[in-house]
């Protein structure tokens, strides 16, 4: 319950957001001025009514770069390409273009990065016959003392 009344209270306390809640519905304002409403229903759970506006402006304006499927999988989070031509094709996003047929390199770093696994400990050919015969553990290193701080 913590998390739900801390994203409810967000805008209210960042943005100085009014919200008044009824027994029917929670209302968000601004300055007087209504922004949305949120009808409370029957299991006491209150969802968004209406729609948002598009943006007058498109990030597409302000790009140097040709915008390929590669560019739009960065800036989707590195999400894969298959979903990022089909949102594209089927027109799924307000806005998405390519203006570039470049092919992506199926190698991204940042992707293959995020997706390597490392060993914690490096194999040992000796094993532990009893409890705690052999422990792992991360010790930090210290510096030695340098002859100015003796």
């Amino acid at each position: 319950m913590y998390h739900h009344f801390r994203t409810t209270f967000f805008p209210a306390y960042h943005k100085h957001i009014v919200i008044h809640i009824n027994s029917e519905q929670m209302d968000f304002s601004l300055n007087g001025k209504s922004l949305f409403c949120a009808p409370i229903r029957s299991d006491n759970c209150a969802t968004f009514s209406g729609s948002t506006t598009p943006p007058s402006e498109s990030a597409n304006w302000v790009s140097t770069l040709p915008l390929t499927p590669l560019l739009w999988h960065r800036r989707c989070c590195h999400h894969n390409i298959a979903d990022i031509t089909k949102m594209q094709k089927n027109a799924l996003v307000t806005g998405m273009t390519f203006t570039s047929s470049q092919k992506p390199d199926v190698v991204c770093e940042p992707c293959l990065a995020g997706k390597m696994h490392s060993n914690l400990f490096p194999s040992s050919p000796s094993r532990s016959m009893k409890p705690l015969e052999l422990v792992h553990s991360d010790l930090p290193q210290t510096q030695k003392p340098s002859p100015r701080s003796l």
